[in-house]
């Protein structure tokens, strides 16, 4: 199953929900499908501990999302109560990394979907239709949703509110997805528990069939006098509050004194997604809980695995892990906050803010429901008949291997199995455990083709060439006939690609029905793909890309043109993208670049020097107070920049000095030698200017060369 689950998601563009229930492997696929997977994702979380803990970031950070609740309108509302599609657009305003992120990202992975509420979702959606240019659900992504619907639902602050705009908070009655054709996968064979009798009441509890619960069975295992002696138990509640008392009340009755262990907070690190205490107060005695695997090879705790504390110093802290018989010495653990980017090859790196560094540890004679997701224990205290909200009933059993490790301090009853018939109508509608070979096969193709066509999709260069122009035509600074005559030859060569990009398409897609019909070999498909990449890159690299480079190295550095050169620039980078883009393209894993077309593409300019603008200027017929104001530079600097031109010979001095102070200095200058500047103005009239004085220097010594022949040979 995991390895057509992994085809599936690698070689179509199918989006899925893999669910399952607790124990069946969910969080072990997700880490595989990461480590194998070469598509350019990100693995994102409803809330901050859900992502740290699937090595991701929340989705409200990644997207810049709003804390409110969603309206799906445009109607005005209530800001008291949430924001309509007008509030949420004005969120969407990202930096060029995090635009350029998000629209090179292929899947968005989104774990513990279950928890996700159905309007976030929809501002998700939002959010990548407006950054990638795309219509298409999610801008044209990919996604891969991971939970299971029958743990812990959605928290939604004003029911009511949301209720006007959605069917359920749950995810899957989100507005985007009623255009998604979203499959339903659901791993079937449970790792945590082997008792069949036990693994059929857990599936009646998660599916609310109430008869078929075996209720007798079930109560057998209430006590409510129950006090733990010699074996660790792990009480199970409903609130924070219940489960600190408990701890708090265990550890003061513990002789001896406490010890703390203040977690080292390195970086920016939310505090809201701490994934543990900050300081862990610890008594010897003290039963407490692993919260995270073993990554060493010695595997010696999981997740959920218990140990009772032995030995404490400042240093130092020995645990006895249940089932051992010697004693452990803990080391910290590192949880990071992370931060996607993209790197020079367009690749995904994930780079860490911060990080938290703790004993992956905590007090374990309680631990809330909340906390207990993905933890795996061998003896449980269940209270199931106080607070426990829906899905609580089957978190909380399904977190023991075995029915003779829970204790029911209350009974369960039919009115705590509570069951949501939306949930259960969604499986059936999408489930598709047996379709996975046949969507693979009928998809695969379409999936390969499909990012042929996405990556050679060239029709928004006349849109991007309109709005460079409307920014050029606003702009007081520009030489508007050279703008114009750039905008006409842009406009026939975009118009052009777009043309061709939609008959290649056309053809491109002809092909694949005939080659799935087997009236067309793949090679002939194949060798179209690589003609039309090639094409492409030759045509727009030299007929947009380098006119466009060519006319912003004229611009650049301009006074006045600041933001036209923003414009400009975002074209010329979006350009840029797209070649290097064409030329990373592959076809079921085969390069369609040809290397002989390969070519540079940067949008870098060789900076033109400051003193060949000032001369560009000055030979346009500027003065140098005239230049002076244009470039935002004082008069000195522009006769600096010129005497670099009197001393190749090359500067018009006499329309910036007088023809008879020319005249004054070239018999000065034939009669006597100085080596100052000072020494010059001293032996000249007042009305010399040093300025004037370094240009007649260098313009008569490159006079005095050029006669001696000592000038070096061109």
């Amino acid at each position: 199953m995991n390895e057509q689950l992994f085809d599936l998601a690698e070689n179509t563009s199918r989006s899925i929900f893999l669910t399952g229930k607790a124990g069946t492997g969910k969080t072990t696929f997700l880490n595989e499908f990461v480590r194998k997977t070469t598509k350019k994702h990100i693995v994102v979380a409803p809330t901050g501990i859900a992502a740290i803990n699937a090595g991701g970031v929340t989705i409200h950070s990644m997207f810049g999302l709003p804390l409110r609740t969603f309206a799906p309108t445009t109607e005005r509302i209530d800001g008291n109560l949430g924001m309509n599609i007008q509030d949420l657009l004005q969120h969407f305003k990202y930096r060029k990394d995090k635009l350029k992120l998000l629209r090179e990202i292929e899947m968005v992975i989104i774990d513990e979907v279950s928890m996700l509420r159905a309007d976030v979702l929809d501002m998700m959606d939002f959010s990548l239709r407006h950054i990638r240019r795309n219509p298409l659900p999610f801008g044209g992504v990919q996604m891969l949703f991971i939970g299971d619907l029958y743990q812990l639902p959605p928290v939604v602050r004003d029911e009511q509110f949301i209720r006007q705009y959605y069917r359920s908070a749950f995810f899957f009655d989100s507005y985007v997805l009623k255009n998604v054709p979203l499959i339903t996968i659901e791993l079937t064979k449970v790792y945590r528990q082997k008792d069949e009798h036990f693994l059929e009441i857990l599936n009646a509890i998660r599916d609310g069939n109430i008869e078929d619960i075996d209720f007798d069975i079930l109560n057998k295992r209430y006590d409510p006098e129950f006090e733990p002696k010699d074996e660790a138990y792990v009480y199970l509640t409903s609130h924070n509050r219940m489960a600190d008392n408990i701890n708090q009340q265990k550890l003061k009755k513990l002789p001896g004194k406490s010890y703390f262990y203040p977690a080292s907070i390195t970086g920016e690190f939310r505090e809201t997604q701490y994934p543990n205490e900050e300081q862990i107060e610890l008594r010897e005695g003290a039963q407490i809980m692993f919260i995270r695997n073993d990554a060493s090879a010695d595997r010696k705790y999981y997740n959920g695995k218990l140990a009772e504390v032995k030995y404490l110093d400042d240093e130092k802290i020995r645990v006895r892990i249940e089932g051992d018989h010697e004693d452990y010495t803990l080391k910290k653990e590192i949880w990071d906050q992370k931060v996607y980017r993209l790197d020079n090859e367009r690749n995904i790196h994930e780079d860490v803010l911060g990080s938290f560094e703790q004993y992956p540890i905590r007090l374990a004679w309680a631990v809330t429901i909340h906390k207990s997701q993905g933890l795996t224990f061998d003896r449980l205290i269940i209270d199931a008949g106080k607070s426990f909200a829906s899905g609580q009933v089957y978190v909380a059993l399904s977190r023991c291997r075995t029915l003779e490790g829970i204790v029911l301090k209350s009974k369960i009853t039919p009115d705590v199995i509570l069951s949501d018939s939306r949930v259960d109508e969604f499986h059936g509608e999408t489930r598709a455990n047996d379709k996975i070979n046949e969507i693979l096969q009928s998809e695969k193709y379409d999936y390969s083709i499909g990012k042929i066509l996405r990556n050679t999709d060239c029709r928004w260069i006349g849109p991007s060439v309109e709005n460079w122009y409307s920014q050029a035509l606003a702009s007081r600074f520009l030489d508007k006939d050279k703008a114009r005559q750039l905008y006409t030859i842009l406009k026939k060569q975009s118009s052009d690609m777009a043309s061709i990009y939609d008959k290649f398409a056309k053809i491109l897609i002809q092909k694949t029905r005939k080659f799935i019909q087997k009236e067309e070999t793949w090679e002939e498909i194949e060798n179209k793909a690589s003609g039309a990449v090639n094409f492409f890159f030759r045509n727009i690299r030299k007929k947009i890309f380098e006119e466009l480079k060519q006319f912003y190295a004229e611009t650049k550095g301009i006074k006045g043109l600041k933001q036209y050169n923003e414009e400009i620039r975002t074209l010329i980078d979006d350009t840029e993208d797209y070649l290097n883009g064409l030329k990373r393209i592959t076809l079921l894993d085969q390069p369609l670049f040809d290397l002989k077309n390969d070519a540079t593409v940067s949008h870098k300019i060789a900076k033109t020097p400051s003193h060949l603008l000032t001369f560009q200027l000055f030979e346009e017929g500027m003065t140098v107070s005239q230049i002076a104001k244009e470039r935002g530079l004082v008069n000195e600097t522009i006769f600096g920049h010129l005497a670099k031109f009197a001393e190749q010979g090359v500067l018009d001095i006499e329309r910036i000095i007088t023809q008879e102070k020319i005249e004054i200095f070239r018999k000065e200058f034939d009669s006597a030698a100085y080596s100052t500047l000072t020494e010059w103005k001293n032996a000249l009239p007042n009305e010399f200017e040093f300025n004037e004085i370094r240009l007649l220097i260098n313009h008569f010594t490159y006079l005095r060369e050029k006669k001696n022949g000592s000038l070096p040979e061109p």
